[in-house]
Order: structure tokens, then C-alpha cells, then sequence
């Protein structure tokens, strides 16, 4: 008896911790409007980028695409002024840029990189990008929500930069690939673009520059988007490649910077031992 009563008591314990919470959706679901405005634009502008690839407009799809990155920027840094970041605005964003960045530039490779070559070649390799977007993206979450970085750092080439590094060679070429050498290399772009998101490669941001380099940085983009505006077609690639390759003079500069620190704390203990 002793025994079936027990069992009794664990079936009830088991069902009472299968029931949910009951929480306020309203709560759950809280977000800023403002920004969450110009995330909704930015899934606006992925849309109508789907549209304009299906009609051939290839560079006004790119243009559309470059104007969601803009769109992207400006949604998390209101958030930032703001102080209305929220989990239900992060979750918005990310879904937002798995389609702008990762589904809209993977049916770009398909169709103006394969469809008329080399058409199942151009399904993997749009899938091998959307798929990496969205590791990337996941992981992204999941390192915010840790904590587990510094804001001034992106672990992986960002999404958003992976989509106009495709959208760059769209860019140069205008029209799509027809040799077979220049279809290899993109293909090899591809890939590098997709393995460079999943990397751990570290991507510095804007965040938290150095107050004694402001104007310079300000001075920088200034120039930036003069050249955006006037030379669009030239100052994308360019200013892509620049970022993409960006960790690479990173890593150069923090290694001299290490190497002085130890030659001046090798000049002093020197100086210590010659006074003793």
C-alpha cells in the first residue's frame, strides 16, 4: 500500500511541474516602435529585392539590399539611444536579417550566378550561404544573450556584410557570369564568404571608439558617404573588401603593440639592473 501511494504522489509531482507559467504575453512581447519601424523597412526592402531579381533588375535589387544594411544599422543603434532593447526586438531583427541578408542574396547567387550555366550547382552553393547566414545568426543570439563578447566585437563576418559581399560582384560585372573561370571563382567566393561567418574571426564594429579618435572617425565617414552617394557601384565593393579584410591589420597593429609594450618593459628592468 505503502508503496502505491508513493507512486501516486510522484505522478502528481510529475504533472504539477508540467504545467506552464502563467505569464503576460503583452509583457513578453514588449518592444520599442521605433526601431522596430525600421526593422519592419528593412524586411520591406528584402521583399522588394525578391521582386526586382525576379524581373533581371539586378542593381536595383543591390541598391535595395545596401539600403537595408543602412536600415539594419540604424534599428539597433536607436535601441542603443534609447535604451529600449528588448529580447522580442532582437529575435525580430535576426528573423528580419535571415531573409534580407541570408534568402534574398542566396536566390541572387542562383539566379544571376547559375540559373542559365550551371543551375544545380547554383542551388548548393545559395544553399551552402542561407545555411551559413543562419548558424551565423543563431550563434550571434546566443554570444548577445551570454554576454559572452564585448559590444565592439562581432565574432564572424556579419550577415549583412556577407550579403553585400555577394551583391559586390553583381556590382562589378553587372551582367551574369557566363565563363566557366569566372563561375569557379565565384563559386570559391561563395564558400569563402560562407566559412568566413562561421568563423571565429573577430570583426571590430563602431561601438566604443576611442574618444581621442572621434573627429577623425567622424571625419571618415563623411567621406564615406560622399562617395556612397556620388559612386555607388565602386565605393560598395571597395569599402566591403576593406572590412572584409579588416581583421587582418588588426592583428598586425595589436602585435606591434605587444611587441613595444615588451621592449619598453625590457629597457626599464634593464635600467633597474644597471642602477643596481
Amino acid at each position: 500500500m505503502a508503496k502505491i501511494i508513493n507512486n501516486k504522489r510522484n505522478i502528481r509531482k510529475k504533472g504539477r511541474r508540467k504545467r506552464f507559467k502563467s505569464v503576460s504575453i503583452s509583457k513578453l512581447t514588449r518592444f520599442s516602435f521605433l526601431p522596430s519601424v525600421f526593422t519592419i523597412f528593412n524586411l520591406f526592402l528584402g521583399y522588394m529585392a525578391i521582386l526586382q531579381i525576379i524581373k533581371n533588375n539586378f542593381i536595383t535589387a543591390c541598391y535595395l539590399i545596401t539600403l537595408g544594411v543602412i536600415m539594419d544599422g540604424f534599428d539597433g543603434t536607436i535601441a542603443r539611444i534609447t535604451k529600449t532593447e528588448s529580447n522580442f526586438g532582437m529575435q525580430l531583427d535576426s528573423l528580419v536579417d535571415a531573409i534580407t541578408f541570408g534568402f534574398v542574396p542566396s536566390v541572387f547567387i542562383y539566379i544571376w550566378g547559375f540559373q542559365s550555366v550551371h543551375p544545380q550547382n547554383g542551388k548548393i552553393l545559395g544553399f551552402i550561404f542561407l545555411s551559413a547566414g543562419i548558424i551565423r545568426l543563431a550563434r550571434f543570439n546566443v554570444l548577445k544573450e551570454a554576454d559572452a563578447f564585448p559590444a565592439n566585437v562581432f565574432i564572424g563576418l556579419p550577415i549583412p556584410v556577407g550579403a553585400i559581399s555577394i551583391l559586390s560582384v553583381v556590382l562589378i560585372l553587372k551582367d551574369p557570369i557566363q565563363e566557366q573561370s569566372h563561375l569557379i571563382l565565384f563559386s570559391l567566393y561563395i564558400i569563402l564568404i560562407a566559412f568566413l561567418m562561421i568563423s571565429n574571426v573577430k570583426y571590430r564594429t563602431l561601438k566604443k571608439i576611442n574618444s581621442k579618435h572621434n573627429l577623425l572617425v567622424l571625419f571618415i565617414v563623411a567621406i564615406s558617404i560622399a562617395l556612397l552617394i556620388m559612386y555607388p557601384s565602386y565605393a560598395i565593393p571597395i569599402f566591403t573588401l576593406v572590412y572584409m579584410v579588416s581583421p587582418i591589420f588588426f592583428f598586425i597593429s595589436n602585435k606591434l603593440k605587444k611587441n613595444r609594450a615588451k621592449s619598453k618593459v625590457k629597457e626599464s628592468a634593464d635600467k633597474l639592473t644597471e642602477n643596481l
